[in-house]
């Protein structure tokens, strides 16, 4: 009998259950563009020493567990160059971490990886020769100043640019464009002259934040725009620049990413975010990715259409995730925590205050703003779909109401962004701010007109500010007491950030999004759950993050799934126990089944818990298994023959 082609995976970690494995080889710098295909192995630690930028067609594959060490420019004297990643217009990168392995980008001398001080090396080159590397102290019980939460900025981060379209007018054309109200004359971002689509709406070009206008020339020719724009080979290369007219533009896959210290300044108040995601299209892959400790913002999107799910920003210095430019993607399942960085961190055995090298105080959790400069009547608007978020504001020194600035939905003009089943807690500002500078015109595009459905919120100053009458804000509603388990800060072990109670809030995501004809991508992407918030049972973040290695989140979660696959005829059995000790109350743990057919790209096909029945229009399987604690799931839509299928299961 022929084996059935099958994969299975299981998604989620036992207390103590992801171990990092520890063997480590050479340590080898990487100082120059990467032009052809390229493999960063797990046995090696790779030191990038500037800003390294991936050139088309090459790719860039880094195997799982593999440790990646940046530098910034006070470390290697190159001005204006940290260590960074780029991956320009149609480059790839490939870096398929797992829950076991995932990759690591983080500053030359983090503690916190697989080997641990041993991966660090003694010195490296840099602009004038041979520079040593002093390690600082990252323990977590030193000296003040001297922990994991002490340090930002020691590097860059990860930079991803594509070809998709971006509200941008790079033609600086003012026709029946307005900015705040007046003319709009002056582009502000220059493009060069040698591309033939510089009329925006969609079809512009523009310089990513973060870095200069640099040129490099390429060996093969290279497709511009997605349309056949085609530069040949000599031709001079602007690798900052990203958009196109591609939307399904593919830029590669990035999964299971701790991002850490980075946002070092190219120019002044120019940070890199930890990861920046420019005209990307939604042919790449993107989640599981944490940000953690970075000077700027963790995840900025600049226009494009890539969707992506599991993203954690952590006690970052700006906004938590910043959309702008047209970003028109989908994204599930976001947690964000602030820090106001300096107060007495308990349980680490100093109890002294403690800050960061640079301050950066955290900003708002989102800001999401539209066309470059907020000009009026340029497209695409920002259109993102967002659902399941968690946001845990700037932490109080004295236990109450936080102070600052930062606001949990910040939305500004050129934006009909949705957000919903979301929670947000101690937020100072507001829970919903919205741009009231700007109102529609007869022959512009709408200012602000996003809505929020859904939404939670606790200890929080004000509940929205702003005014515009598109926005719907009659379901963001006060909840009695925190809906989380522990928002701990930096209190060892103190971060619970799963929900204490699971209300059925109506809707689900593909409920809500399928309302939109319009709308690509929904029904292969977006989990049909109903609870609100970023988690429910499972905490997501458990045995790969940073957040979980400097012992911030408490020391339980859901057991990981062992999945098991059987075949009768054309049905596919998916098999696995449930965890039945780490639920919020009476329901069981709610596991999300997923298939795919290459192994690259997942689409969600149903729900199920411990002996549910079948509830096909809310995508809910029965649990054809009697025994208590053991899940049996028969997917008989799809018709199984012998081609690869592969199945994972996410426990919520």
């Amino acid at each position: 009998m022929k084996l059935p082609n099958l994969k299975a995976f299981g998604l989620a970690c036992a207390a103590l259950g992801c171990a990092f494995s520890t063997a480590r080889a050479d340590i080898i710098e990487i100082s120059g563009n990467i032009a052809s295909d390229t493999r960063f192995t797990r046995d090696n630690v790779y030191v990038i020493t500037r800003v390294i930028y991936v050139l088309p067609p090459a790719k860039l594959t880094v195997e799982p567990g593999t440790v990646i060490r940046a530098l910034s420019s006070t470390v290697t004297g190159f001005t204006n160059s940290p260590g960074s990643i780029v991956v320009t217009r149609g480059a790839k990168i490939i870096g398929n971490g797992t829950v076991d392995d995932p990759i690591i980008f983080t500053s030359v001398d983090d503690t916190f990886v697989p080997g641990g001080a041993n991966t660090i090396p003694v010195n490296v080159t840099g602009n004038a020769g041979t520079v040593a590397i002093a390690p600082k102290d990252y323990s977590v019980s030193g000296p003040q100043f001297s922990n994991a939460f002490a340090y930002s900025k020691e590097c860059g981060g990860l930079v991803l640019l594509g070809r998709s379209p971006l509200g941008y007018d790079s033609d600086g054309d003012a026709s029946n464009l307005q900015w705040n109200g007046t003319a709009h004359s002056v582009d502000t971002i220059a493009y060069p002259n040698l591309f033939t689509k510089t009329t925006g709406n969609g079809t512009g070009f523009a310089l990513i934040e973060g870095l200069t206008s640099t040129t490099t020339t390429l060996a093969t020719p290279f497709d511009a725009d997605g349309a056949g724009t085609v530069f040949a080979p000599d031709t001079a290369f602007p690798v900052g620049f990203f958009g196109g007219v591609d939307e399904n533009d593919n830029s590669g896959v990035i999964r299971f990413w701790s991002h850490r210290y980075g946002g070092f300044n190219l120019t002044g108040n120019n940070e890199i975010n930890g990861v920046t995601l420019g005209g990307v299209g939604r042919g790449t892959v993107m989640e599981f990715q944490e940000v953690a400790q970075n000077a700027d913002d963790g995840f900025e999107w600049f226009g494009g259409y890539v969707n992506a799910r599991y993203l954690a920003s952590v006690l970052n210095g700006d906004d938590a995730f910043d959309g702008d430019f047209g970003y028109s993607g989908n994204l599930q399942h976001l947690f964000g925590i602030n820090d106001n960085e300096t107060y007495v961190r308990s349980g680490y055995g100093e109890n002294t205050l403690i800050g960061r090298n640079t301050a950066a105080v955290s900003d708002k959790m989102v800001e999401w703003d539209g066309s470059e400069n907020n000009l009026l009547g340029v497209t695409p608007e920002t259109d993102s779909r967002t659902f399941n978020f968690t946001f845990i504001g700037n932490k109080d020194a004295t236990g109450g109401l936080p102070t600052g600035n930062d606001s949990s939905l910040n939305l500004l003009q050129g934006t009909s962004a949705q957000w919903s089943n979301g929670i947000s807690e101690d937020i100072f500002a507001a829970v919903v701010l919205i741009s009231n500078s700007i109102t529609a015109s007869s022959n512009n595009v709408n200012g602000t007109d996003g809505d929020v459905f859904n939404l939670l919120y606790f200890n929080i100053g004000t509940v929205s500010s702003g005014a515009d009458a598109n926005n719907d804000l009659t379901t963001v509603t006060a909840a009695p007491i925190s809906q989380l388990r522990a928002k701990g800060h930096a209190t060892k072990n103190g971060l619970d950030p799963r929900l204490v109670n699971d209300t059925d809030v109506g809707s689900i995501a593909r409920d809500f999004t399928m309302a939109l004809p319009s709308r690509v991508g929904v029904t292969d992407f977006f989990s049909p759950i109903r609870y609100r918030g970023a988690m429910r049972d499972n905490n997501w973040l458990f045995g790969w993050t940073w957040t979980h290695a400097t012992e911030l989140m408490t020391t339980t979660n859901v057991d990981r799934p062992r999945v098991t696959l059987a075949v009768s005829g054309a049905t596919v059995s998916v098999s696995f126990a449930a965890d039945m000790d780490e639920t919020s109350g009476a329901d069981k743990v709610l596991y999300v089944i997923e298939r795919s057919v290459d192994g690259r790209v997942w689409a969600p096909i149903g729900t199920v818990q411990d002996n549910s029945t079948v509830d096909a229009p809310n995508q809910v399987f029965a649990d054809s298994n009697a025994a208590a604690g053991q899940i049996t799931v028969a997917d008989a839509a799809y018709a199984y023959t012998g081609s690869p299928v592969h199945y994972r299961v996410i426990p919520q």
